[in-house]
């Protein structure tokens, strides 16, 4: 089929595409009858290529959305790479908004092109590579998800695992009871009730779509000719007799990415409705070796979408994540700005991380806290970490301390001398002191990152200090510090003896976000102390706030330009 892709006429409207289709002859079948329209299409053309039909549907959108390709009469048994099942392809092409025949032209030319590249079987490895998105393509139970969380040996090593089903129908599965506790006390505050045996059979190779089980007894040959040791499990897991298991599948695909997939087995309903009892089961089936594997065949097999708990890791990038499972992070201040450095450092892969603050959450707090209102009264440090291993339930470690880091720090001296790193938000001269004070005496390896923001967050400063390097030094005897840069500004409120001044989350994102990554670069080698880090803001902002950069600021680090931004300099002063 050759296209003229090089139409001479932009064409827009119903008449542009259709004499496009027309010009294309033979090979034009028409177009689809609104009948045929799949969900939410509006018009449709076919094609003919080789034998197979296309179609191409767009929607209500189109052309500011791209138009859809499918192949029709698509099914399992003629499974092709990067087609869904209902015969969607998968394709790299976009939407030219506003010109539907470019649009269209794009999308025919990628789909031709794959199926011709299917053809000489390219992207065989595909179906392995994206396994998980070819197996949830085909899961034949709507409404259900396992979760699966690997184990030491991941898919390499086949396992007994433990599972626990939700109340919304998904069901988690943990290498060990070890792992099911802590997750789910993560997840829901408390142990989990009850847990059943679920077992992972690591399988070599991976199936293509024609070959995924469709009942239990093709789940039983397919485990028996790729697995070394899962037909054992199988059994195991019929001596308890179950109304309803699950059964996972773990390979890895030609990259080395680990897939799971999940399948449920239930026993067959009788005309009331009600699950197969076990002299049912039995019945007819003559006591052998192959009993068992006869029993296990007599199941109804679901296949279920599946995924890996773990999958987040993968979205960082490539080496942080094993360079922060390690870590080990005290942050003392969990207030606006520490709260803020703890979720993001956690989110980026920290999996260990001890909060200490003596307070407790208020109303005034949660416009700019990362707790909100459900939190007002109990304590930020142990607030905070409840809620990060809710939103995070694999991390390692999250506690919290009610306590001020100088009392922390008596009462948990191994726990400092393990530490990597302390960041100290307190916002306070001599609390930061107290975190100084701790760290120089010997024995302790940990290096210390100190965050605050000046008036109205207008300035923000991070600073690393280590290798000799001190804190103190930036401060005149009564906290002052030797080089703010911001002058002036409206009167801080009343309340709390005037302490803090008005600024929202947006100026605090700033603030968190340098303080979080100068953690991460001093944890991954890639800052070494002393290091200060800044950020002004913008001159409306300043404008706004009365304020105005310093002139000793302006002097040593340049005056900022409108829009405000990032400073790096030396922590020495004169």
């Amino acid at each position: 089929m050759s296209l003229p892709l090089e139409a001479t006429t932009a064409g827009s409207g119903d008449f542009g595409l259709d004499a496009w289709f027309a010009s294309l002859g033979d090979e034009f079948a028409g177009r689809v009858p609104v009948g045929s329209l799949r969900p939410r299409m509006v018009e449709g053309w076919r094609l003919l290529w080789r034998g197979r039909e296309l179609e191409i549907q767009v929607d209500a959108d189109f052309p500011f959305s791209v138009a859809t390709a499918y192949l029709v009469g698509y099914s399992r048994a003629k499974a092709e790479p990067h087609v869904e099942r209902d015969g969607k392809l998968c394709l790299a092409a976009k939407a030219v908004p506003g010109d539907r025949l470019r649009t269209v032209q794009a999308v025919v030319a990628n789909a031709i092109q794959l199926l011709a590249e299917n053809e000489t079987r390219k992207h065989d490895d595909d179906f392995r590579d994206d396994f998980g998105l070819y197996w949830l393509s085909w899961a034949t139970r709507g409404g259900a998800r396992v979760e699966v969380l690997p184990g030491l040996h991941g898919a390499d090593k086949t396992i007994l695992g433990r599972a626990v089903t939700t109340t919304n129908g998904r069901t988690l599965v943990f290498p060990g009871k070890a792992e099911a506790t802590k997750v789910w006390k993560n997840l829901t505050g408390a142990p989990p009730v009850a847990l059943r045996e679920t077992p992972v059979i690591a399988i070599d190779p991976l199936p293509a779509p024609d070959r995924y089980p469709e009942t239990a007894e093709e789940l039983w040959a397919l485990v028996e000719s790729r697995s070394q040791d899962g037909v054992g499990l199988l059994k195991r897991l019929m001596k308890n007799s179950p109304k309803q298991a699950v059964v996972v599948l773990a390979g890895k695909a030609p990259s080395g990415r680990e897939h799971y997939a999940a399948m449920y087995l239930r026993r067959p309903l009788d005309r009331g409705g009600k699950p197969f009892n076990r002299q049912t089961m039995r019945k007819n089936i003559v006591p052998s070796k192959e009993a068992t594997k006869a029993i296990f065949g007599r199941f109804e097999l679901d296949r279920v979408a599946t995924q890996r708990m773990d999958s987040s890791a993968s979205r960082l990038p490539e080496g942080v994540n094993a360079q922060m499972t390690g870590a080990k992070v005290i942050i003392a201040g969990c207030g606006a700005l520490g709260s803020g450095v703890a979720r993001m450092l956690a989110q980026a892969g920290v999996e260990h991380l001890r909060l200490v603050d003596p307070e407790d959450l208020g109303w005034e707090n949660i416009r700019r806290h990362e707790l909100g209102a459900l939190a007002v009264g109990t304590g930020k440090a142990k607030s905070l970490a409840n809620s990060i291993r809710a939103s995070l339930p694999t991390i390692g470690l999250v506690e919290g301390f009610a306590s001020t880091f100088a009392t922390f720090a008596r009462e948990h001296p191994e726990v400092l001398k393990a530490a990597d790193l302390v960041i100290s938000c307190t916002g306070e001269w001599a609390a930061d002191a107290s975190v100084e004070d701790a760290l120089s005496q010997s024995g302790k390896k940990a290096v210390a990152i100190y965050g605050w923001m000046e008036p109205h967050a207008l300035a923000s400063h991070a600073v690393l200090i280590g290798n000799g390097s001190n804190f103190a030094d930036g401060f005149d005897d009564r906290g002052g510090f030797r080089l703010p840069a911001v002058a002036g500004g409206k009167p801080p409120p009343a309340e709390c003896g005037g302490a803090s001044t008005p600024f929202g989350a947006v100026e605090l994102a700033h603030a968190q976000a340098l303080v979080a990554r100068l953690a991460l670069d001093a944890l991954r080698g890639l800052a070494s102390a002393p290091a200060w880090r800044s950020w002004l803001a913008d001159a409306a902002a300043f404008q706004e706030a009365d304020a105005s950069v310093t002139s000793g600021w302006a002097a040593a680090r340049g005056q900022p330009d409108e829009v405000g931004g990032p400073y790096e300099g030396d922590w020495t002063f004169s």
